[in-house]
């Protein structure tokens, strides 16, 4: 390949950045030429008078609003870097950020000046991280600046046609934000995109307002003549900052001018432009000149160690925290317990109870990891025990669902309150049906029979509920019913040395009755052989008990439409001990979200699911209303 083919393959790798460059110094040099073709000479010698006569108070309270601005500035990078969960400790977040966020508006192309200085500042992370970082910063302040900006014009003596602009923006914002909780992750083409959390969103935007506010008020301070109302600023101000972004230009010089003079009463002023030059020079110029020499020292490089993949499970008290391997979960240890933890979207979500410690109360450690991951801490399906250590640390209780729970060496079929299984039995064995734990595993007669329940069933849900995976099977007891030599239903396990649980069951559609009784059965009597204390099939939802009447119709309705009549049928077949099973989070509104975050991601678990329904009488349903708890 010779010198100038290469050339030419360079040129075209980085046409797209050429393009944005040239752009953005074109309309930077056009808007500035529009500006000095309004400014005579004399226009400039009186700037310098009023430049001059600003009063040290007025530039030190400009200095005191940029010092609160970029302190806002800083937590954007904290958030992002939770976000992509970098390790990175908070302080060098906000540093580092603050650094390459005064440098990038100084030098304009935001993302790629920004993401060479985050590159720079913290060793540990690769230029990719630090791309998506800058990138992540940039696009999440945009979105934040967009609703202040119309919040201000809607709030504020903003220039007239803004109106139905802003408000469209402000009534588009709910829609948004369900959006971005039923759609966590945007897809384009092949490439899958994280959306913030709305409590990372929440903090983005709150910042954002911190960070504006106080950048107008370094200006507003720094005009003199007091003519300007900072009502009639703040709006102008965000619309000029909006329209330097947009352009990318370097520092934003020509847009922001441009918009300023023309919005504001009175037009390029002479007190106006000498408050815009002033206000460059303590907002723009100083951090820029700060920040070059903090770039002299990286930082070093103390990234916390990521959170560990699900091992020690064994060790759990309940065998169902093995649903960690198949979501995304990890194992949560905070030197005193340790907790299954999984973040459906929104919320972090603890499954079921600590291990490791007779202290069970889990709830501080547990919103510190929420917070470091911009989530909302909740727990989900625990025991009594845990439900009360949380209510004692201040959170909202409920009751969502009840466990059925046996002892299988007490477990005896032959006592008159197992009729009704002994009937389900008697026809499985009449029709033939032969159990057994195979050691090695029918995956494709199994595929094939998860395919046929799916078709019949309406699809699989997933995250807290077992699916067909190979691999995650493997971790499990698995239970085989065949027919005249064909594989018809199994039945899944978690197991550890203190319980079994059931987990994933799929039989053919056209199975014998009795087929999935006489699987668990067998897994039951297979418990007692090696001597396993607990045996758990698994958690129904609640019974409907309000006090009043119309709500106990309303969440019979809704348990009867979620097949819990027949789920909870079919595990009292087996004369279970039912247990009471809890969430709790910080509040009532955590929990809601928490509930619907899980429920979610539930109905959300794949895309070769159908029209999700109800689990019949084979499987695990997730979560109860509130009526019906």
């Amino acid at each position: 390949v010779g010198p100038g083919e290469t050339m030419m393959k360079r040129l075209a790798r980085h046409r797209a950045r050429i393009v944005h460059l040239v752009t953005s110094l074109a309309i930077g040099t056009l808007c500035i030429w529009l500006v000095l073709a309004q400014i005579t000479p004399a226009f400039w010698r009186d700037v310098l008078v009023e430049l001059r006569g600003l009063h040290p108070a007025s530039i030190g309270l400009a200095a005191l609003c940029s010092v609160v601005s970029f302190l806002a500035v800083g937590r954007y990078d904290a958030v992002a870097h939770r976000h992509f969960q970098t390790g990175v400790p908070a302080r060098q977040a906000m540093m580092s950020g603050t650094i390459a966020i005064a440098l990038a508006q100084t030098m304009g192309l935001g993302v790629i000046s920004g993401a060479l200085v985050r590159w720079r500042m913290l060793p540990g992370i690769s230029m990719g991280m630090a791309l998506r970082l800058s990138a992540f910063v940039s696009l999440s302040f945009m979105a934040a600046l967009l609703g202040v900006t119309a919040v201000a014009c809607l709030s504020f003596n903003a220039p007239g046609f803004t109106f139905w602009p802003a408000l469209a923006v402000v009534l588009a914002l709910p829609v948004a934000i369900g959006a971005a909780f039923v759609h966590p992750v945007l897809r384009l083409g092949r490439f899958g995109l994280t959306m913030p959390s709305l409590t990372a969103f929440g903090s983005i935007l709150i910042w954002t307002t911190v960070d504006t506010v106080a950048a107008a008020a370094a200006l507003f301070v720094l005009i003199p003549g007091g003519e300007i109302v900072f009502g009639v600023l703040l709006p102008v101000f965000l619309l000029a900052l909006g329209a330097a972004l947009l352009t990318g230009t370097p520092g934003g010089v020509g847009p922001f001018e441009l918009v300023l003079f023309a919005l504001l009463p009175g037009g390029a002023t002479v007190e106006l432009l000498s408050g815009v030059v002033a206000f460059r020079a303590v907002y723009y110029a100083g951090p820029a000149l700060v920040a070059i020499v903090l770039m002299l020292r990286p930082l070093a490089d103390h990234r916390r160690r990521r959170d560990p993949v699900p091992s020690g499970l064994t060790a759990a008290p309940r065998a169902e925290v093995g649903v960690v391997r198949q979501n995304g979960g990890t194992v949560l240890d905070d030197g005193i317990a340790r907790s299954a933890v999984w973040s459906p979207g929104q919320t972090l979500c603890a499954l079921f109870d600590p291990w490791g410690s007779d202290r069970t109360d889990i709830t501080a450690s547990l919103a510190t990891a929420a917070r470091d991951r911009n989530l909302q801490p909740s727990i989900y399906k625990c025991s009594a025990r845990t439900a009360l250590r949380a209510r004692q640390s201040g959170w909202f209780v409920s009751h969502i669902a009840d466990e059925a729970v046996l002892v299988p060496s007490r477990h005896d079929i032959l006592s008159p309150p197992f009729s009704g299984l002994r009937r389900k039995l008697r026809a499985a064995e009449k029709a033939g049906i032969i159990i057994s734990q195979p050691a090695n595993l029918p995956l494709f007669e199994m595929a094939a029979i998860d395919a046929a329940w799916q078709s019949a069933h309406g699809g699989a849900r997933g995250c807290t509920i077992g699916i067909f995976c190979p691999s995650y099977l493997a971790h499990q007891k698995v239970f085989a019913a065949r027919h005249n030599g064909t594989l018809i239903g199994f039945a899944s396990f978690h197991h550890n040395p203190q319980e079994w649980c059931l987990d994933l069951m799929r039989h053919d559609p056209a199975a014998p009755d009795g087929t999935m009784h006489s699987l668990v059965h067998h897994a039951v009597a297979a418990a007692a052989c090696q001597s396993i204390p607990r045996f758990s099939l698994a958690a129904v939802t609640a019974c409907p008990d309000p006090t009043s009447a119309p709500l106990r119709r309303i969440a019979r309705l809704a348990v009867r439409k979620s097949g819990g009549p027949g789920l909870r049928q079919f595990k009292s077949g087996f004369r279970p001990r039912w247990q009471p099973l809890y969430a709790a989070a910080p509040n009532r509104v955590i929990l809601a979200l928490a509930l619907a975050d899980i429920a979610q991601a539930v109905f959300r678990r794949g895309s070769q699911a159908a029209v999700p329904t109800p689990h019949h009488d084979d499987e695990n349903y997730e979560v109860a209303s509130r009526l019906a708890s």
